[in-house]
């Protein structure tokens, strides 16, 4: 934090948001933010980060003008085995806010992101703490609002051809970070009251997930690809997928056995790409 040049501060209705020119990351300054006892809702905004990460430690490209880059602290009470649902709440939160300035086809992936067609245009990083009996989350939410054309041709090479900005989609309303970063605020809040009174994930998520319904093929760390058939989000935000190959008794890698007989598994690790409908599933 001492690194970070402070913006402004306002405090909305609902979270109180904080602006800063540069972070290396607002999750961190986030779990910082929890470790010292703020308050839940408490949220940071960089217009700039320089360690900005995605999930698996990868790096998230966080340019000055280029998109949102925020993260805000939750302190959920439901049992922390639920908390992993709460990036896919985050990601219904914000392509409602993207529909509100105009950007309308985005969609929901699991475990955490936001695409346009098979372009990424948002990721979500949710990363938690304990302390004692204590214990609190960061959730994080990059959205990429426009890459002109000074900014492509600064922007590394693998992202070149999967990332996508709200400005390349349409034309939102706003290109404001601060002013959709309130609109997500507002949108995630009612999601989260939801969640926190039980609310069934699947329910809150189901017809907006990307993948429903699509052959796909997933690649747990350490184990073989495998390919199956989406049929939904369990309760802890695993991703429901119908095995399609020959019968087996043990689950692929990443994944366990929701319904054997159903032939139903719970996938709770690994990276999912989509494959044709008539593929096979092979192993």
């Amino acid at each position: 934090m001492d690194k970070a040049t402070r913006a402004q501060r306002n405090r909305g209705e609902d979270f109180p948001i904080e602006v800063f020119e540069v972070l290396a990351s607002t999750n961190d300054t986030i779990l910082e933010a929890g470790a010292s006892g703020a308050d839940e809702g408490t949220t940071h905004v960089a217009l700039e980060q320089t360690r900005g990460r995605g999930r698996g430690s990868h790096a998230w490209w966080s340019p000055p003008g280029a998109g949102l880059w925020m993260s805000t602290l939750l302190r959920p009470t439901r049992d922390r085995s639920f908390w992993g649902g709460l990036s896919l709440l985050a990601g219904v939160a914000a392509r409602q806010a993207l529909r509100l300035v105009g950007v309308t086809a985005s969609r929901v992936y699991w475990p955490n992101d936001l695409r346009v067609g098979e372009r990424k245009i948002g990721g979500i990083l949710g990363e938690s703490r304990a302390r004692g009996a204590r214990a609190w989350l960061a959730l994080g939410l990059g959205i990429n609002i426009e890459f002109t054309p000074e900014i492509r041709a600064r922007m590394p090479e693998e992202l070149r051809d999967v990332a996508v900005s709200m400005a390349e989609c349409g034309q939102p309303t706003t290109k404001d970070p601060v002013a959709l970063a309130r609109l997500f605020l507002g949108q995630f809040r009612p999601l989260y009251e939801d969640f926190e009174r039980g609310e069934d994930l699947a329910r809150l998520v189901g017809p907006l997930l990307g993948h429903a319904g699509k052959m796909v093929e997933i690649q747990a760390p350490g184990g073989a690809p495998w390919r199956g058939l989406v049929q939904g989000i369990g309760p802890r935000g695993e991703l429901l997928v119908r095995w399609e190959g020959a019968p087996r008794a043990e689950p692929p890698p990443g994944s366990s056995w929701a319904d054997p007989e159903a032939r139903l598994l719970a996938v709770r690790r690994g990276h999912v790409t989509h494959c044709p409908l008539d593929s096979l599933q092979s192993g």
